[in-house]
């Protein structure tokens, strides 16, 4: 995970401490006070998510040979991902200034985003491996329900984040076994980057909440506190029994190590930066453990 926006911690003492906004509430500026798109752009803004579908993307990659099944989904992946941005403003999430400027680029850019990721999509599903086809299925169930959260106007939510995260890393899953990597080690690679994203999108979460003074920063901290202990525990008793290779220990101690810091530690807006690039880090390492233990 890359390092998050500043702009995430710019709202008023008022708004960032109401107590309406509960856990997994992330109610926002009306979208026409939102700041449009910079430059024009039509790229995701949100940084982290570059990380979050780039390091799966190459541990799937990695695991096995690289085939063409492979190449066509990333090559889907990647379309899917281009085309949220455009999605966003279309739906007019950028504010109306963006939705006015950029609609119409915007809808072309989709749109042809949409139509690469079914073409490469279809002819990766024709060519894949019977277990290849049959994993896809998990992240495009995952990616239908995060498409409703995107038309409902709930993806900027806790549970509509955690989502995202989830989605992105269950790629791994279908690649990795459509390049001739073991089903366990397929899934043992997807089951850990769910896991270490959705603990390094609970982290920034309580963070941010805790350098706005958000009425819920504590409860976002105990919970990223106690997911981030089951995640090791799970992964240590897991391990102990012969059920995971010793480096998934490894792959997951960064995050929780991470996780508890910036849970006891107060952030500075100005440092958030630095923690992202620490997660950046983290997402390394992680990536090193995993291509090792499971090659």
């Amino acid at each position: 995970m890359s390092p998050p926006d500043r702009s995430a911690v710019e709202t008023s003492p008022a708004e960032a401490g109401s107590p309406s906004r509960g856990l997994g509430d992330n109610s926002a500026k009306p979208a026409t006070a939102r700041r449009p798109a910079p430059g024009g752009s039509l790229l995701p803004r949100e940084h982290g998510a570059y990380a979050g579908i780039a390091f799966p993307l190459i541990t799937g990659l990695s695991l096995g040979a690289p085939t063409a099944v492979q190449l066509l989904w990333i090559a889907g992946c990647v379309a899917v991902f281009l085309a949220h941005e455009p999605l966003l403003i279309i739906l007019g999430e950028r504010g109306r200034r963006s939705h006015t400027a950029l609609g119409a680029r915007a809808r072309r850019t989709a749109y042809g985003f949409v139509a690469l990721a079914v073409a490469a999509g279809g002819l990766g599903w024709w060519l894949a491996p019977p277990a290849a086809r049959a994993a896809l299925i998990l992240p495009l169930a995952l990616g239908a329900l995060l498409l409703r959260l995107i038309l409902t106007h709930r993806e900027r939510s806790l549970p509509g984040e955690l989502l995202a995260c989830v989605t992105l890393s269950s790629v791994v899953i279908p690649i990795a076994l459509a390049g001739g990597a073991s089903p366990r080690a397929a899934i043992i690679a997807g089951a850990v980057w769910c896991a270490v994203s959705a603990l390094a999108t609970l982290t920034v979460r309580a963070t941010i909440a805790r350098a706005k003074q958000t009425a819920n920063h504590r409860r976002l901290a105990y919970v990223t506190i106690a997911f981030s202990s089951v995640a090791l525990l799970a992964s240590i008793l897991l391990t102990r029994a012969n059920v995971l290779p010793a480096l998934v220990i490894v792959a997951i101690l960064p995050f929780v190590l991470l996780a508890v810091a910036f849970s006891v530690v107060h952030v500075h807006p100005r440092h958030l930066r630095a923690m992202g690039w620490s997660l950046v880090g983290s997402n390394v390492i992680t990536l090193v453990a995993l291509l090792v233990g499971l090659r």
